[in-house]
């Protein structure tokens, strides 16, 4: 039988000790025999222990590996969906917002260099000042994370940049810093590895040159 499954996920995320089946399952917005079926299972496992109390029994959470293994496994389906939503959420919004710094620099090269920020999904975010308030209450309504200067461990995390008077391309419906922007901040940061794949996709005639030496041992 199969242990992990939407049901078996929702009760982990969602069980508190002292609660009974029925509660649960209301709150779940499922059937109370599906519940009650998986319940079981999950005590077989050592997941949840049912104590008898008064004439229902009620739900005990017994945190051991398999347990923290359902988390650890709802943490990362709950980055990848929040994720997702955030890059919809940039296509919709009316305001005045583009990508800058690696996050810019990994549209524009289509991914093919992909920016440490970037792979550990911080993104840069420039806004309007007058759009900021805006842009945070959209973020907090998706559940989304940001910050304005201190990296956290919440992913995805968004840097808001506030900023006055910039340009905006799009880019595969993204809006981001135009090509030539994003061209000078790499020449000023000496990143000729960024420099050479956008050289290579736009033909910039940069004469960027960049090689990474391995060493056969």
């Amino acid at each position: 039988m199969v242990i992990v499954n939407e049901i078996t996920m929702n009760i982990v995320k969602n069980a508190e000790d002292g609660e009974s089946i029925h509660s649960l399952a209301s709150k779940m917005e499922f059937a109370y025999s599906a519940v009650y079926r998986w319940i079981f299972e999950l005590e077989r496992y050592g997941v949840i222990s049912l104590i008898r109390k008064g004439n229902r029994n009620v739900i005990k959470i017994n945190k051991n590996l398999i347990y923290k293994k359902f988390k650890e496994l709802d943490d990362a389906v709950s980055v990848i969906e929040k994720d997702g939503n955030f890059w919809e959420l940039v296509k919709t919004l009316k305001l005045r917002i583009r990508f800058v710094k690696g996050t810019a620099a990994t549209i524009w090269t289509k991914g093919s260099f992909i920016t440490g920020d970037f792979y550990d999904r911080i993104y840069f975010l420039e806004v309007d000042k007058k759009d900021a308030n805006t842009l945070k209450d959209a973020l907090k309504e998706e559940g989304i994370a940001f910050t304005e200067g201190e990296v956290n461990n919440q992913r995805p995390l968004v840097w808001i940049i506030q900023k006055e008077g910039f340009d905006v391309d799009k880019k595969d419906g993204l809006p981001i810093m135009p090509l030539r922007e994003l061209v000078e901040w790499g020449k000023e940061l000496h990143l000729e590895n960024i420099l050479e794949q956008l050289d290579r996709l736009y033909n910039l005639k940069l004469n960027a040159k960049y090689s990474e030496v391995s060493t056969n041992i």
